[in-house]
């Protein structure tokens, strides 16, 4: 009886050590997403020259109610993400302003790409959106002064 319940325990405690090791590797942490503002510093793996966005580079905030808003260089957006627990997340119903900036050339560019992503990690000041195994759009967090 003794030798039954001593297996009992290591196979418990070998589930719940495995399962909480997954967990930990493979969650995106909401806290570190939310709780940052994020500038774009690249777009498909080069760097952005802010003089493509008419009014600075892009920017994105997450809310912890899964919203999203930002400037994508001279109009601002917003719209809806969702998260999974394997590092997922979906960008949908993407809404910007309309209005005229010149030089905006990339703005485009950055909106299309945002709507295309299925993946994110962080790490420490840096958000990486991916498009299965390509980054697509690398962020880092803004200071506050």
């Amino acid at each position: 009886m003794k030798k039954l319940l001593l297996a009992f325990g290591l196979a418990s405690t070998l589930f719940i050590s495995c399962n909480s090791t997954k967990e930990a590797s493979t969650s995106l942490p909401i806290d570190m997403l939310t709780a940052t503002n994020w500038q774009v510093t690249e777009i498909n793996g080069k760097a952005i020259n802010k003089a493509d966005f008419g009014n600075g580079a892009p920017t994105a905030m997450f809310t912890t109610d899964n919203k999203i808003t930002g400037k994508g260089g001279c109009n601002g957006y917003g719209g809806s993400y969702n998260l999974n627990d394997e590092g997922g997340i979906n960008i949908s119903q993407l809404m910007s302003t309309k209005m005229y900036c010149e030089n905006a050339k990339g703005e485009t560019t950055y909106m299309q790409v945002l709507e295309t992503v299925d993946a994110a990690k962080v790490e420490k000041d840096k958000l990486t959106l991916m498009k299965g195994v390509d980054a697509v759009l690398v962020f880092t967090a803004v200071k506050e002064n």
